[in-house]
């Protein structure tokens, strides 16, 4: 079978590309073909099935819904693609379903969270993602809280598949334990100012990978409350900061699927992180990791974390076995599944 992927890709940055990177791997890994539509990127593609985009850093979304059709539509004319999957339900999504209906060919699209949790809120995301879920053949989501608000939007079959976690990069290590880490944007919603601000006093390093708005306010804040807290900004080294971390902290208010707590769990790095939906579905409160569902007990539970030895190495030690369920060729058969339902529609 001849796939085109829509969205974000490597060298981008960032869940939706880990999952396009590995989802592929897997799928080229079973006979199929893959090729890629994604944003342009600075540097060449990383082989000749991604098909980049250039688009204005200023309304990427609007000039990608404008000019992607038209590389994709060469794409799929000159290797025969049989079926289009697109991961983030707008703009790719969008742009999925005019090139199914232009072409003839089935369009499933992938939910990953911000795009349903986010973009939906606004007048303009709103519409694009309306029409997708209305017009896609089907509908993936990475977590079954996602699933269940899909299925309120639309009649099309919605499938729950979670991420995996590619476990030859992400594993314990003996190395020693030097800071509490934060992987992610650097967004309001993501609320990064509560590990600063539980942090003051403790002479604890924070490491945060990741960035967004956010980062200017985050390191005044860090200054202000003296918290000795290093700013990366976005980074490949994602495994290796895992394997030095002491606990991973992740108090989102919204999370599509929590793919980084999954990272640390891989890892043997406890975590702590808000209690929401999509990540009650992978953390079990203290069996494989902590729960918070406020600012209060995010206090208190990080200062158990970090001062207890014992709870550290039980929450890891099953954290480990929870991620070891989670396998990419897992995603990728259930994927291909999906793939076919379709063909045989066709």
């Amino acid at each position: 079978m001849n796939i085109l992927f829509i969205g974000l890709y490597p060298p981008h940055i960032g869940g939706i590309a880990t999952h396009t990177f590995h989802l592929r791997q897997r799928l080229e890994g079973r006979g199929h073909e893959v090729h890629v539509v994604t944003y342009a990127h600075e540097g060449a593609p990383p082989d000749d099935r991604v098909h980049m985009v250039d688009t204005s850093a200023r309304l990427r979304g609007i000039s990608f819904i404008r000019k992607a059709p038209s590389v994709a539509s060469s794409v799929i004319e000159e290797h025969g693609i049989d079926i289009i999957h697109s991961h983030f339900v707008a703009p790719p999504g969008y742009v999925g379903n005019g090139l199914a209906k232009k072409h003839g060919i089935p369009h499933v699209t992938t939910a990953h969270g911000s795009d349903i949790n986010f973009m939906s809120k606004e007048l303009v995301g709103k519409f694009l993602i309306s029409n997708t879920l209305k017009h896609a053949d089907a509908v993936i989501c990475v977590s079954k809280d996602l699933k269940r608000r899909v299925e309120e939007r639309t009649k099309v079959p919605v499938h729950y598949i979670p991420n995996g976690v590619d476990m030859t990069q992400f594993y314990p290590s003996d190395e020693k334990k030097e800071y509490i880490l934060y992987v992610g944007a650097l967004t309001e919603q993501k609320r990064v100012d509560e590990i600063i601000d539980a942090l003051e006093g403790t002479g604890e390093r924070l490491v945060v990978a990741g960035d967004g708005p956010e980062r200017p306010r985050l390191m005044w804040l860090a200054r202000q409350r003296n918290v000795d807290a290093e700013f990366l900004g976005y980074t490949t080294d994602v495994p290796s900061l895992m394997r030095r971390a002491k606990l991973l902290v992740q108090p989102s208010k919204e999370e599509g699927f929590g793919l980084t707590v999954l990272e640390a769990m891989a890892s043997g790095v406890p975590t702590i992180a808000r209690k929401r939906p999509a990540l009650e579905e992978i953390v079990e409160h203290e069996v494989n990791g902590l729960l918070f569902p406020c600012f209060k007990v995010f206090r208190r539970e990080l200062e158990a974390l970090r001062s207890d030895e014992s709870l550290r190495a039980e929450l890891a030690r099953e954290g480990l076995e929870t991620a070891k369920k989670f396998s990419w060729k897992c995603v990728a058969e259930r994927t291909e599944e999906v793939y076919k339902t379709l063909a045989r529609k066709d």
